[in-house]
């Protein structure tokens, strides 16, 4: 079993993570992973750290949120305004192997003061991807084939909070979809309670996404 990670800036990151299920023991095996960064004050996608047949080959580096730093507002939009594409490529053949992209949201900090109680929103859609080139390029993102699937059409990640599942493949005992598919980020904001974005600050923090495999 093997574990891969991945950090994207948040402006994202990957942690290796275990998994234990209830009725008995599921050993997750991380094998790719990305960093994207999550940020205030301050996009393009890179491909995992770890290549291999199952393996994380794409992930946003940065995420943006709004370059004027205005404390008083409660939410900012990413400041591209593009669709975000986190792909996972799974070449293995066969078997019933299962796979789970993670994603955990770390806490966003200026130097030593937390942007507390702030929340990543996203909405999400499985799309497919062809060739090599990144998402954002014409042609690579097509229409959605295989069989993994999005967990929900919308998240939302505290800091802190245990990493949440957004996509996985091999839950209907058939083996998993040989070939590359992609979760799509779009509608991105940075969530976070009146007064405590300070004047002046930059936040910055790490979104990890975790792709595990799983016997």
């Amino acid at each position: 079993m093997n574990k891969k990670r991945l950090v994207a800036g948040l402006l994202t990151s990957a942690t290796v993570v275990g998994l234990f299920a209830a009725g008995g023991t599921t050993f997750a095996a991380e094998v790719d992973s990305a960093e994207s960064e999550v940020g205030i004050g301050f996009s393009n996608h890179s491909p995992g750290v770890n290549p291999g047949p199952l393996e994380i080959k794409w992930a946003p580096i940065n995420l943006n949120f709004d370059d004027s730093n205005d404390y008083t507002q409660t939410s900012f939009n990413e400041v591209t305004g593009s669709k975000m594409y986190t792909v996972v490529s799974d070449t293995r053949g066969g078997g019933t192997d299962k796979w789970e992209l993670n994603a955990k949201l770390g806490n966003l900090m200026s130097g030593s003061t937390q942007l507390v109680g702030a929340q990543l929103e996203f909405d999400a859609l499985k799309q497919g991807y062809t060739g090599t080139a990144k998402p954002e390029l014409p042609g690579s993102i097509i229409a959605p084939t295989g069989s993994a699937a999005v967990t929900a059409a919308n998240f939302t990640l505290s800091q802190g909070a245990a990493a949440t599942k957004v996509m996985e493949d091999g839950t209907g005992g058939t083996g998993t979809f040989q070939g590359a598919s992609a979760m799509e980020m779009s509608n991105i904001k940075l969530n976070v309670p009146s007064n405590v974005v300070n004047a002046g600050k930059e936040f910055t923090g790490k979104l990890t996404w975790s792709l595990d495999d799983t016997l």
